[in-house]
């Protein structure tokens, strides 16, 4: 579970090169926030690791996401537990530089359901050491023939938060209805969360899609914020409904705007598709790869820079409307449609 600091205590505050220096050392476990490669990915975080070097990365997260994809581009992931191969359906799903990497014997990956990661995190969350679960039954992903880790002898326990099973299946001890399985709770060593506001003390919020990040900054033994904007805690307690994650489980802040890009942040910006696709078309050749590195990564001097890169017309395109999302942006092959919407709907203010 993760350490619930003194309530006297706050946050530091760092920038985002002192946040990958200071928290992601080589060998660390590591949880990202969003929904696939859509949705407040920590894409420039991932994008530091990078700069910096870290390596021999152990990531748990519940489907792929662009930083997934971004680590697997340079090989940093010794070992993936997912729910999906993918990082997004705009970028073709299957995220090329995984099938790769696997193909080629360069990481463990280790497979669960969307439900079942969603419990593990659950678990973590509240400080149980497992969960139970009925929709693993009859399920090969929960076959000890195809338990990567415990075939890779990485279930011996002398790495404190790879569990010593993958699950266990037993009768139903309280009920009587029948078989359950018990999935062991997920504790990585960092949670890096972006949202849209953060206190200066460590309270954040977003809007749209949450998934479970709230569960992931709880289960985490370190939990990294980035956020679109710092502002005054007291701002914070003005609607306190609208906060999911309390100061007191947040061991740092980072103010990093469009930090999420290319994926969304609702009510900011909108996710970047034609990006996302020049991602996944540079992975289908190791050396368009390596020119998509070089000018996108280790080519711009800061994230600031990579902002310049992209141009201030594609970052007015990209950012939200009053809907929350953004319709300059191209999608598919033809703008998205304008609605039109009744009189009496515009004059609400709706």
């Amino acid at each position: 579970m993760a350490r619930i600091r003194g309530k006297s205590k706050t946050a530091e505050i760092l920038t985002l090169s002192e946040a990958v220096k200071k928290y992601a050392n080589n060998g660390i476990q590591v949880a990202f926030s969003g929904f696939t490669g859509f949705n407040r990915n920590p894409f420039a975080f991932s994008w530091e690791m990078v700069r910096q070097g870290v390596k021999d990365i152990h990531a748990i997260d519940r489907h792929g996401s662009c930083c997934t994809w971004l680590l697997n581009a340079v090989n940093a992931l010794s070992v993936y537990e997912t729910d999906w191969m993918g990082w997004g359906e705009m970028a073709g799903k299957l995220d090329v530089n995984l099938n790769r990497n696997y193909k080629e014997g360069k990481m463990i990956l280790e497979d669960y359901s969307h439900g079942a990661m969603a419990m593990r995190f659950l678990a973590g969350a509240v400080g149980a050491p497992f969960i139970p679960y009925y929709a693993p039954l009859g399920s090969d992903l929960y076959n000890v023939k195809y338990d990567a880790l415990g075939k890779a002898g990485k279930r011996d326990g002398k790495v404190a938060n790879i569990p010593l099973k993958k699950f266990i299946q037993m009768s139903e001890p309280f009920w009587g209805d029948g078989e359950c399985v018990l999935l062991p709770a997920a504790r990585p060593d960092l949670a890096v969360i972006h949202v849209a506001q953060a206190g200066d003390k460590g309270t954040a919020k977003w809007r749209g899609v949450g998934t479970i990040d709230k569960e992931i900054s709880f289960a985490c033994e370190k939990v990294i914020v980035v956020a679109e904007e710092i502002v005054p805690e007291a701002e914070m307690r003005k609607y306190p409904e609208a906060n999911q994650i309390p100061y007191f489980v947040v061991d740092a802040i980072v103010e990093c705007p469009w930090g999420a890009f290319p994926s969304s942040v609702p009510y900011y910006y909108d996710y970047d598709a034609p990006f996302m696709r020049g991602m996944d078309a540079a992975s289908r050749n190791t050396d368009d790869l390596k020119k998509w590195l070089d000018e996108w990564v280790f080519g711009p001097a800061s994230w600031e820079d990579f902002l310049i890169k992209l141009g201030a017309k594609k970052l007015l395109d990209l950012k939200a409307e009053s809907t929350g999302y953004s319709t300059r942006m191209l999608r598919g092959k033809k703008p998205a449609p304008r609605m039109k919407m009744p009189l009496s709907v515009a004059r609400s203010g709706y």
